[in-house]
């Protein structure tokens, strides 16, 4: 997928090859290869990597809490006081 087709999407595609999950993670393919490389995932002749677990590392990266599975991971009615 090139940049220019990249563009005219209304949102991140949910797989990316490298080419684009490195577009998306603001990294050159070859730093992107020689850190993700290992947790893409093999379909076919590709190797894909799934948004939302790159969105994972981002949070990770910055320290941005995420919700647990059963929810938000607030299981408190603190807030409705």
């Amino acid at each position: 997928m090139n940049l220019a087709r990249l563009e005219k999407l209304p949102d991140w595609p949910a797989r990316m090859t490298a080419d684009v999950a490195a577009i998306y993670m603001g990294i050159s393919k070859s730093t992107f290869a020689t850190r993700f490389g290992a947790i893409g995932v093999k379909e076919g002749a590709n190797v894909l990597w799934a948004r939302v677990q790159l969105d994972r590392i981002i949070a990770k990266q910055f320290a941005i809490p995420q919700p647990v599975a059963d929810g938000d991971g607030d299981s408190s009615w603190d807030d409705l006081r």
